[in-house]
C-alpha cells in the first residue's frame, strides 16, 4: 500500500536513514552543528552556580559546547506563549485561499461525513505555518540568539505573527470543532501531532501522513468525546475530556532533530465540568474571565514546558543527528528560555507541566520540598488532588499541579528543581519504583534549579481558589475485566543498535496490531532491559494502568487513572487497557525517547468495524 504523501525522494532517504545515517543533519542550517553534549565542569567552584549541581553529560562532537554552570540564572522574565485566536467562526476565513481540504494533503473524511451531534458548537479556524525563526534561548545578559523551526501563528488581518518557541497557544473547547491549516514553509517534511486528543487518523499527525515543503495539509479536530459504549449514538463518555495537551512535529525518521530544533507547542482543552471548577473558585482563575472562551484568560494557569538543550559558543543548538540512543542537554530551558524567573501572587496558581525534551528523565520538587496538590497526568484530571512532594515525568510527560504561595511571606524566592541526576541516555541509572514515589527524604544528592518564583502580595479582586485533596475533579470510569476482548503483550528491546517491539522494526505497510472498534484490550508493555528507559506513548485514546507484573506492588495513585504515555523503568512490565472507539486507524504507539522512536521503535494499530486477524497490512486510508 501506498500512501499519497509518499515521494521517491522521502523513500530514498528513509531508506539511508534505516541504514543509521542521519543525511537529515546536513540539511540543518549552517548554525546546528553535530554535537550531543559537554560536561558542566567542575561543581560550585570558578565561578559556578552556588547550591546547584550541573547537567553533566558526555560531548565528544562538541567540545566547545557552553558550559551550563556559566550560564547567568534568573535574568529574564518566564515568557508565556501566545494565544492564537481563530482567524473566524462558524464560516470559512477570508484568509483561506481555498475550501478546506482543497490542499495537496487534504482533510480527514469525517470533516464531510460525521454524526450531527458533533456540530453541537459552530468551528473554528485557524492557520499556522512551520517556519524558521530566531529568539534568545539564553539569559538576556549573553547577547546569543537561537535559530530554530518553528510553527508561526496567522491573525484576522493576514499578518503571520513570528515563529515562537514553544508555539503559539490555541485553547480549545470540547464539542467545538477546530480546523487548522498547517503550511509548511521550511525544507523537510512535517507532520504535526496534537498530543493527548481524540483524532480522525488523518488529523492525528501519523508519521507517514506528511505536510511537504510548500504544501498544506488541513488538519481537523472535531474535539468530540468517544461515546460511552462506542458507535455513532449515545452519550458522550465525559471521563475523557482532554485538558493540557499539547503539539510537536511526528515527521518518520525525523521527530527528534525537528523536536530538538524548536517544533513544539501546548494546547489546553475546556469542557463544561472544568470550567465550572474555575466558576465556582475550585480551581485557581478569575470567574466570568478564565472561564469563558474562546480565550478563557487565566493569569494563575501557567504552562510550564521543560526541555533539555546543548548550545555552541554562538548561541545555537548542537544536535547529533547519527546518535539514535537518545539526546541529553546541559542547560535547562522553561518556556524555551533558560532559567527564568516568575513573579507570584500569596495565593494558588496552576502549572501545566509538559517535559518537551528528547530523552531526559526528571524528578521534579519544590526547594523547601514542601507539599502541593497534583491534580492531573497527560491530558485528563484525577477524580481527586493528589498530595506530593515530587513527581517523575518523561519526555511528553504532563503534570497538572497545584502550588499555594498563600504560605510564604512576601519577597520569598523558592524554585522549582529537577532531583534526579541522568548523564547517559540509557536513563538515569535507578528503578523505576524508586523514582516515582510522593516523598522525598532529607537533601538529595543532585538539584538542579530550573524556575525561581518570587512572592509578591495577592491582588485581593480575585478570591483564591478553594482546592484540596477533598475536592471533586474529573470522574473516571474504570475498564472492567469483562470488557477485555484481546489481551497482547509487547517487548520494547534494543536490537541490531536500532530500536524494536517484539523484535520487529517499523513497517510503515503492515498493521501490527488490529483491534475491533468498540472493545477494550488488555496490554502488557515490557522493557527488555539493559538499563533503558523507555516512556511508550499511544496515541488515538487513554490507557489505564492496572498492575505492576514486575514488583507486584499496587499502581501509584498518579498512574492510576487516565494517561497517554507509559514509563517503562529497566525490566519493567507494565499491564494496561484502553479502548478503541470512534475513528478507524491508522494510529501508532512508540517510545517516547524520539531517538528511540526515529530508529524504529513504534508500532502500528489499525482499529477497523469488522474482527481482523493481527497483523494485516495497512487499510487504504483514503478510499
Amino acid at each position: 500500500m501506498s500512501h499519497p504523501n509518499d515521494s521517491s525522494a522521502s523513500t530514498s532517504r528513509r531508506k539511508i536513514i534505516k541504514g543509521v545515517v542521519s543525511t537529515a543533519s546536513a540539511a540543518f542550517t549552517t548554525h546546528i552543528i553535530a554535537a550531543r553534549g559537554k560536561g558542566d565542569g567542575g561543581g560550585t567552584g570558578g565561578g559556578g552556580i552556588t547550591g546547584d549541581n550541573p547537567m553533566n553529560v558526555s560531548a565528544p562532537n562538541c567540545p566547545n559546547a557552553i558550559q551550563g554552570q556559566t550560564v547567568p540564572r534568573w535574568v529574564d522574565p518566564l515568557p508565556l506563549p501566545s494565544y492564537l485566536p481563530p482567524l473566524s467562526t462558524g464560516a470559512l476565513p477570508a484568509q483561506y485561499t481555498s475550501p478546506v481540504g482543497d490542499v495537496l494533503h487534504g482533510v480527514a473524511p469525517e470533516w464531510a461525513n460525521h454524526p450531527a451531534d458533533w456540530d453541537g458548537k459552530p468551528t473554528q479556524y485557524y492557520q499556522v505555518n512551520m517556519r524558521p525563526g530566531r529568539q534568545q534561548f539564553l539569559p538576556s545578559s549573553m547577547g546569543l540568539w537561537t535559530d530554530f523551526w518553528g510553527y508561526a501563528g496567522r491573525d484576522a488581518d493576514g499578518t503571520f505573527r513570528p515563529a515562537s518557541a514553544p508555539g503559539p497557544m490555541f485553547r480549545f473547547r470540547v464539542g467545538q470543532p477546530a480546523l487548522v491549516r498547517v503550511a509548511n514553509d521550511l525544507p523537510e517534511e512535517m507532520s504535526v501531532h496534537m498530543h493527548g486528543g481524540h483524532w480522525p487518523a488523518h488529523s492525528d499527525g501519523h508519521p507517514n501522513f506528511l505536510v511537504l515543503p510548500q504544501a498544506a495539509r488541513d488538519y481537523y479536530y472535531p474535539n468530540v468525546l468517544p461515546r460511552v459504549n462506542g458507535g455513532d449514538t449515545g452519550a458522550f463518555d465525559v471521563s475523557e475530556s482532554t485538558s493540557t495537551m499539547w503539539y510537536h512535529d511526528h515527521a518518520i525518521h525525523l521527530t527528534a532533530q525537528h523536536v530538538a530544533r524548536g517544533l513544539s507547542g501546548i494546547a489546553p482543552c475546556f469542557d463544561d465540568l472544568e470550567l465550572g471548577l474555575i466558576t465556582n473558585g475550585v480551581l485557581p482563575g478569575i470567574r466570568g474571565v478564565s472561564d469563558v472562551g474562546p480565550e478563557y484568560r487565566n493569569p494563575y494557569d501557567i504552562p510550564l514546558v521543560f526541555q533539555d538543550r546543548l548550545f555552541d559558543p554562538n548561541g545555537n543548538v548542537c544536535y547529533d543527528g547519527n546518535d539514535h540512543n537518545g539526546y541529553l542537554g546541559n542547560i535547562a530551558l522553561v518556556n524555551a528560555k533558560a532559567y527564568p524567573h516568575l513573579n507570584v501572587e500569596r495565593r494558588k496558581y496552576r502549572f501545566r507541566c509538559l517535559v518537551g525534551s528528547n530523552s531526559r528523565i526528571w524528578r521534579f520538587r519544590l526547594s523547601d520540598n514542601s507539599s502541593f496538590l497534583r491534580i492531573a497526568k497527560d491530558t485528563w484530571l484525577f477524580p481527586k488532588p493528589q498530595q506530593t512532594q515530587c513527581w517523575l515525568a518523561g519526555p511528553a510527560t504532563r503534570a497538572d499541579i497545584i502550588i499555594d504561595f498563600a504560605k510564604y511571606p512576601v519577597g520569598t524566592e523558592l524554585y522549582l528543581e529537577n532531583i534526579l541526576d541522568q548523564q547517559d541516555p540509557r536513563g538515569p541509572g535507578s528503578k523505576l519504583e524508586d523514582e516515582n514515589g510522593t516523598t522525598v527524604s532529607g537533601n538529595p544528592a543532585f538539584r538542579h534549579r530550573l524556575i525561581k518564583f518570587v512572592v509578591g502580595a495577592r491582588d485581593t479582586r480575585y478570591p483564591d481558589a478553594t482546592i484540596t485533596t477533598n475536592s471533586t475533579l474529573r470522574p473516571h470510569i474504570p475498564i472492567r475485566d469483562n470488557e477485555i476482548t484481546a489481551r497482547r503483550h509487547f517487548k520494547f528491546e534494543r536490537k541490531n543498535g536500532a530500536w524494536a517491539i517484539n523484535g520487529q522494526f517499523f513497517d510503515e505497510a503492515l498493521a501490527n496490531v488490529v483491534p475491533t472498534l468498540n472493545t477494550a484490550e488488555e496490554w502488557t508493555l515490557e522493557n527488555g532491559g539493559g538499563g533503558w528507559w523507555h516512556p511508550i506513548h499511544i496515541h488515538l485514546e487513554s490507557h489505564q494502568q492496572v498492575a505492576d507484573l514486575r514488583t507486584g506492588r499496587p499502581i501509584p495513585y498518579h498512574d492510576s487513572f487516565k494517561s497517554d504515555t507509559c514509563m517503562l523503568g529497566p525490566n519493567s512490565q507494565i499491564k494496561i487497557r484502553m479502548k478503541f472507539r470512534t475513528f478507524k486507524g491508522p494510529f501508532v504507539f512508540h517510545c517516547h525517547n524520539v531517538e528511540h522512536e526515529d530508529l524504529d521503535m513504534m508500532f502500528q494499530f489499525d482499529p477497523r468495524v469488522t474482527p481482523t486477524p493481527s497483523p494485516q497490512p495497512v487499510q487504504q486510508f483514503f478510499p
